[in-house]
């Protein structure tokens, strides 16, 4: 019987906040599974390999959405044209975004125990088919969930910088930009409002080349802090929702409640597009993020596809 795999991201501020939980996951697992700590990034690839060669069940991560990012990402690239196993979020990080749109709920132990009790005893998992966006630069590939660039990467730069990455800072990061908005402007909100100039070519329209204050992508419906702009990311199959965003303060603040709640917000001001595939071209180097980790294009071009389909497991 092949068997569960976890990894385990010790660096995670969750694991970190709480290293004797994280040590009694290892506890819980069956004679089969097998328990790997990862240090390093290289660690995940040979991880990788040993998972793959031992043709395990399911893939268990026990991280946020930066290390299920980068662990996927390496996993898609051993694996190759070989499907992946099915896929468990554990929530074991600070930003457990993705595994929320999805539908995931618990604490890794609790998470776990019904992995390993209905693995054991043959009963069928609950689970969603998702598409993984596969992001490409000029320093390589990299997959994920939720891509975002202007505000949204510029938001992240602002809450990283603050040395204290958590749910809480993020909130009053959001507030205190409100705040400032609400006085005419300020740091904070010319900081987050700092737009980027692209052309974006998909396979059925190109968006002109202009200033922009975001554009996004995701095949899941959340993006953090409970904001549920991808409305259609499940509209179409081997697709994702990318939205994007031309509105100054005013606007954008004027369409949070609609945002908030998972409503349309298509106009002039946010165009909306569901594709397979995207292109952005700037004449200057574009920052963005994947599932909350940060990347730089230097030459100004990025290209989004999707990815493999995996099969992650709710419950």
């Amino acid at each position: 019987m092949p068997g569960i795999g976890i990894i385990t991201n010790p660096h995670s501020r969750r694991n970190r906040r709480y290293p004797e939980r994280m040590r009694r996951l290892g506890y819980m697992l069956g004679r089969h599974d097998t328990y790997e700590l990862t240090n390093r990034v290289e660690d995940v690839e040979e991880v990788a390999r040993e998972f793959k060669e031992g043709e395990i069940d399911i893939l268990a991560l026990n991280g946020g959405d930066g290390t299920n990012h980068v662990t996927l990402s390496t996993f898609i690239d051993v694996y190759g044209d070989d499907p992946l196993p099915k896929i468990a979020l554990l929530r074991g990080g600070t930003m457990n975004t993705v595994s929320k749109s999805i539908g995931i709920r618990g604490t890794p132990p609790k998470l776990l125990a019904n992995l390993v009790e209905k693995y054991y005893t043959d009963r069928p998992f609950e689970t969603s088919v998702r598409d993984i966006l596969k992001v490409t630069d000029e320093t390589g590939t990299r997959y994920g969930f939720i891509f975002g660039n202007g505000i949204v990467a510029n938001f992240l730069e602002l809450y990283y910088g603050t040395g204290n990455p958590s749910p809480t800072t993020a909130a009053l990061l959001l507030a205190k930009g409100f705040v400032h908005l609400a006085k005419g402007g300020g740091e904070i909100t010319d900081a987050l409002f700092r737009p980027f100039h692209a052309r974006i070519e998909m396979e059925k329209e190109v968006w002109p080349q202009r200033d922009y204050t975001a554009v996004v992508a995701s095949t899941v419906d959340q993006i953090g802090l409970g904001f549920r702009p991808f409305n259609r990311c499940q509209e179409e199959e081997r697709a994702f929702h990318m939205l994007g965003v031309t509105a100054g303060p005013v606007g954008v603040a004027r369409a949070f409640p609609r945002l908030r709640l998972g409503l349309p917000v298509e106009d002039e001001n946010f165009p909306s597009a569901v594709t397979s595939c995207a292109v952005f071209r700037s004449s200057e180097p574009i920052s963005y993020t994947i599932d909350g980790d940060m990347h730089v294009a230097e030459d100004g071009v990025v290209t989004l596809e999707t990815g493999p389909r995996l099969e992650i497991i709710i419950k």
